[in-house]
């Protein structure tokens, strides 16, 4: 087991030194990316790693990005413009609704108006031609309770006279008698 840096051993400095051998280096050397040693390697893959990523990005990702916004940007004023022509005219359809309701109230009220004169110039008539009929049958009946009362003013003669026949009749009964006995003997 000597290629297993995690073996125990019974010796601590070997231990140790399995450590830094496993680990790639010696057991007192700095930590790679701050030993001055290797500062010209880094820089180099550095610039190298940069590069290709800056022409990755700038080839290939950064066009698609560029792409994606201009479009995502089209699409958004696209469906603004449409809001704003949708929006327009639902206002227009709002205030064309309005002015047709208005111009039907206002029709509605004519011909109500217009109704209610047809028939309060029907209910004047028929109230006319009701009064007509109306004095028509009074002056009638006042032709004919003129006319009774003309025979019973011509009856009223006979009737006081006959009255006044039956009233003396029943006064003097008893001289009528006698006398109408002595008229019928002469």
């Amino acid at each position: 087991m000597a290629g297993d840096p995690h073996a125990t051993t019974a010796d601590p400095a070997a231990h140790g030194a399995a450590d830094a051998a496993a680990h790639g280096g010696e057991a007192g050397s700095a930590f790679p990316p701050f030993d001055p040693s290797l500062f010209a390697s880094q820089l180099f893959w550095f610039v190298i790693t940069f590069g290709a990523l800056y022409f990755v990005l700038s080839r290939v990702v950064l066009p698609k990005v560029a792409a994606v916004q201009a479009n995502r940007a089209g699409t958004i004023k696209t469906d603004l413009d449409e809001a704003a022509q949708k929006s327009a005219a639902a206002e227009q359809a709002r205030a064309d609704m309005e002015k047709a309701v208005a111009k039907a109230r206002a029709e509605a009220r004519a011909m109500v108006d217009a109704a209610r004169a047809d028939v309060m110039a029907k209910l004047t008539a028929e109230q006319e031609a009701a009064d007509q009929r109306l004095a028509k049958r009074i002056a009638e009946a006042e032709a004919k309770v003129d006319a009774e009362r003309k025979k019973a003013l011509a009856e009223v003669p006979g009737i006081a006279e006959a009255l006044a026949r039956e009233i003396a009749d029943r006064i003097a009964p008893a001289n009528v008698a006698p006398r109408q006995r002595a008229a019928g003997e002469a």
